[in-house]
Formats: structure tokens, sequence, C-alpha cells
């Protein structure tokens, strides 16, 4: 029985670390709010919301362009194998304005930026980055 007990506590415990070890992957938070971003950015757009990318201090801006009650995101992520990404959520509504997020992500590499509404479920679309000042 004592062997069983310590089985079932040392499976748990392992798979916090697997998902630990995997949280540092991708992040995500709620963006502050901030005005548009500037010019020269590279953007995406899709129904209901729009996500901007500045390589130079990999800050990711997100609005929500559509009242429906929905949040959105600007998702910036790696090319396969994907090894990191980077999330910024904008709860604010269509009257709320641009949110920005301010993330630390690997250089000089091609990634993608995603404008998704409504989260997980809904619109989308995604143009491809680089995350160094220079294509």
């Amino acid at each position: 029985m004592n062997r069983l007990r310590c089985a079932l506590t040392v499976i748990p415990a392992a798979a916090v670390l697997i998902t630990a070890g995997t949280a540092t992957v991708a992040s995500a938070t709620a963006g502050t709010p901030s005005g548009a971003p500037p010019a020269g950015v590279t953007c995406v757009s899709t129904t209901g919301a729009k996500a901007c990318f500045g390589a130079y201090g990999d800050r990711v801006w997100v609005k929500d362009t559509k009242a429906n009650g929905e949040s959105v995101a600007g998702t910036t992520k790696s090319k396969l194998p994907a090894n990191w990404g980077r999330e910024c959520f904008n709860d604010r509504g269509e009257d709320g304005g641009w949110v920005m997020c301010n993330f630390d992500v690997p250089e000089n590499q091609k990634g993608e930026l995603w404008a998704v509404s409504n989260p997980f479920i809904g619109s989308q679309a995604y143009t491809e980055i680089w995350t160094s000042g220079f294509a």
C-alpha cells in the first residue's frame, strides 16, 4: 500500500513540473491602456480585432474594433517548431481604445503576429514578423 501511495504522489509532482516548464514558453497578460501604435509597426486586422507589433521594444498593441462584448487578443509566436509565444488581451471593449503589452522575445527570429476576436473561437488573421528591427 505504501508503494502505491508513493507512486501516486510522484506522478502528480511530475505533471506539475512538466506544466511549470511549459508555462515559461508562452505568457499572457492584460494590456495596459495606451495610445495608438507608432508609424512603421507591423499590423494585422480581422473582424473585430486589430493587433500591431513593434520589433523595437517587443511591444504588442491590441484594439477591439467591434462592439460585441467579446475580448480581443494580439498574439506573437515563433514559427514552427514553436518555442515561444506571447499573448496580449484587451477586454475594454470597442470604446476602450488601444492597449499595449511590453514583452521580451528572442531577437532575430521570424514569427507571426495574430489578431484574434473572441480568443480561441472567434475570427483570426495573421501576418509574418521579425523580432528585430530589420528583415
